[in-house]
């Protein structure tokens, strides 16, 4: 028998919610534009589980940082319970995040807890904007998780999502769109449609939920993907640091100069590595002789690289050196290997900023861009005005 909360939960459901209801598969993707439902459907989906499911479910709701999961997927699910009067103090454990309801746990989650992520077992593993976490941090949660529900608006256009996850028979896909939300206000769809006109990448992401391909905001356009069989070995390089650590990964690059051809290696991109690590990844693969350039803002891990031994120097950076740099690429040939996995998503994702009225200005975006600021440093600080130049 249809449970009150039941009954009332699908009065308010939109398509996305049957579409979960209907899949027995193991990942269950729900890839959309701004305002399509997505998120709303998923909270509807759990507390549906919760009034249904004869088994104790334990259901993880995860998203990259904690206060982002407050402001969104958290605050809905409130919402939800309040409307269909399932909400009492008694199940809210503020402190540790959770609810409780009958032998049911659902409990809000962060990446950066990386204890509740790693440590324990779940049925539902729920990862809101899927698109803001690492490949490493799914691979986590997947291997502790019977079953994977996850939203995201496809703005990045070289996701782990689509080779990792959609092409999978395990997997239902569905797109929904603003059209989809049966609840949104004329007045948020008349602000949406503006963006056809206004902006027309935004609105293929925002508006229809596909794929991104910022085609004019796309700072590189010209670069060829080749075979590493065809590129010299290396006897003279030269090493390109970004530091990350938490957030951002440590990138590296080895490159090399030609008969005025640039060649570019992808050695290292990683989350976790300190300053220690760096350094033993290049004494194990024998890099520790040859010349790296660094953030020059990074003063204290330049200066522990070279107590550690390496030979290192200070990146030339200084106002207008990002986009001088990017103009010193822009004028070459540039040739990346197939193997650079990495390096072919930040060129697909690296891009020029924009206004709010969906003007382009000449500022590169700081996002996805670690590999590309590697070979800038490089490419800037030592060789310059040279040649043309070639990605490995």
């Amino acid at each position: 028998m249809e449970t009150s909360g039941q009954r009332i939960v699908s009065q308010l459901c939109n398509r996305q919610f049957y579409d979960l209801l209907n899949s027995k598969k193991r990942f269950r993707v729900l890839q959309g534009g701004s305002r399509s439902g997505k998120t709303y459907a998923i909270c509807q989906y759990i507390i549906y589980l919760l009034t249904s499911s004869k088994k104790p479910l334990v259901i993880s709701i995860i998203r990259k940082t904690l206060p982002a999961l407050k402001g969104s997927i958290q605050r809905d699910f409130l919402h939800i319970l309040e409307q269909v009067n399932m909400y009492w103090s008694g199940i809210h454990n503020k402190a540790e995040n959770t609810f409780r309801y009958k032998k049911h746990l659902v409990e809000f989650i962060s990446v950066d807890q990386p204890i509740k992520i790693r440590g324990r077992k779940r049925d539902i593993a729920i990862l809101n904007e899927a698109n803001e976490l690492w490949l490493e941090d799914f691979r986590q949660i997947n291997m502790r998780s019977e079953c994977v529900i996850m939203d995201y608006n496809p703005s990045d256009p070289m996701h782990w999502i689509y080779d990792e996850i959609l092409p999978r028979e395990d997997c239902d896909m569905w797109i929904s769109t603003y059209k989809d939300n049966k609840f949104l206000s004329d007045d948020l769809v008349r602000e949406l449609e503006r963006l056809k006109d206004r902006d027309p990448d935004y609105w293929r992401v925002y508006g229809l939920g596909e794929k991104a391909y910022f085609s004019d905001r796309q700072i590189f356009n010209n670069w060829n993907f080749i075979d590493e069989m065809d590129f010299p070995e290396f006897d003279d390089p030269i090493i390109g640091i970004d530091f990350g650590f938490s957030v951002s990964k440590t990138a590296i690059v080895l490159l090399q100069k030609f008969n005025d051809k640039i060649y570019i290696k992808e050695l290292c991109y990683k989350l976790g590595m300190t300053n220690q690590d760096i350094a033993d990844f290049m004494y194990a693969n024998k890099l520790n002789d040859i010349l790296a350039y660094y953030d020059s803002a990074e003063v204290k891990s330049g200066e522990e690289l070279k107590r550690c031994g390496l030979i290192v120097k200070p990146s030339i950076k200084g106002q207008g050196s990002v986009n001088a740099g990017i103009s010193l690429l822009k004028e070459h040939d540039i040739f990346v290997s197939k193997s650079s996995k990495n390096i072919m998503m930040e060129y697909n994702s690296y891009m020029w900023d924009q206004t709010k009225d969906g003007t382009i200005i000449n500022k590169a975006v700081p996002k996805n861009d670690h590999l590309c600021d590697a070979i800038r440093y490089c490419v800037f600080s030592h060789y310059k005005r040279q040649a043309k130049f070639f990605v490995l």
